[in-house]
């Protein structure tokens, strides 16, 4: 019998597990044999990991990383009961969370059952009390340290104010691109990531006249290696549950422009530039 089997989205969220496996934890990621306890390192995995953990008999730990402010702080949760290993649920006619129909619904029905229910964050904290109505604990997560770390590199040239995360509204990175047309002094923006707001990025750039790249693939040795060049990582989220991109830029030695939202000086503290 494993001691844990661990339910991870992405290959970040399992970076922990060559270190417990080092003080003699075994750990399954695949398959279905028997564990001690059921660990789900998302939401998106959360449903995954109670079928198991109510086939195994085994107690469930599920990570929590975010619960966007302003997409739960409106609706009704749709009723959900469980039926042997499955999730049932009886969708609300209006007043539900229509933009992801069902999904905080059913993560709510699980968190409130799971043996514990883990944060990164205050902020977070906070947010599942006030929507879920349950207490968790704050377990902060941490950075790969075996990619990132300061190493000698020549910077950009024009200056690069680099931007890493998802292309989504919420992640602001159109504030990057409209400071680079106010600085003045020639710049050049870089922005790396995926989601439906790439397009109009690049539409938003080209007509502030932004030099203006856009990255929707990216390996993990060039997104070091931009950190690494760029003259100032910018992190504009108007949201965040724990705030990965202003932690990689430090440690890579790269200065840090942050919005001031709670999990970035939660973290960063004073080695950022707040705005």
């Amino acid at each position: 019998m494993n001691d844990i089997r661990w339910f991870a989205p992405n290959s970040y969220t399992a970076l922990l597990l060559p270190e417990l496996r080092r003080r003699g934890l075994s750990i399954a990621q695949e398959g279905e044999d028997p564990a001690r306890l059921a660990l789900a390192m998302s939401g998106t995995r959360a449903e995954q990991a109670w079928r198991y953990a109510r086939r195994e008999g085994c107690p469930l730990v599920l990570y929590i990383w975010d619960l966007p402010p302003r997409a739960t702080s409106f609706g009704s949760y749709d009723p959900v009961w469980s039926l042997g290993r499955f999730l049932v649920r009886l969708p609300r006619l209006s007043g539900g969370f229509g933009r992801r129909r069902g999904y905080y619904s059913r993560l709510r029905y699980i968190a409130a059952r799971a043996r514990d229910v883990w944060v990164p964050s205050g902020m977070t904290c906070d947010l599942v009390r006030e929507r879920f109505g349950l207490e968790s604990k704050r377990v902060p997560y941490c950075y790969d340290s075996e990619r990132f770390y300061p190493a000698p590199v020549a910077r950009d040239d024009p200056p690069t104010l680099l931007t890493v995360s998802r292309f989504k509204a919420h992640k602001n990175q159109a504030a990057t691109i409209q400071a680079a047309a106010c600085l003045g002094i020639p710049v050049q923006v870089r922005l790396i990531g995926w989601g439906p707001d790439a397009i109009p990025l690049g539409r938003l750039a080209h007509s502030l006249g932004v030099q203006c790249r856009i990255q929707t693939e990216a390996s993990d040795a060039d997104v070091v290696d931009a950190y690494r060049r760029a003259a100032v990582a910018v992190c504009p989220s108007k949201f965040e549950g724990f705030g990965l991109t202003p932690i990689e830029a430090i440690a890579v030695g790269t200065s840090v422009v942050a919005s001031d939202i709670p999990p970035h000086r939660e973290f960063v503290g004073n080695s950022a530039v707040f705005f």
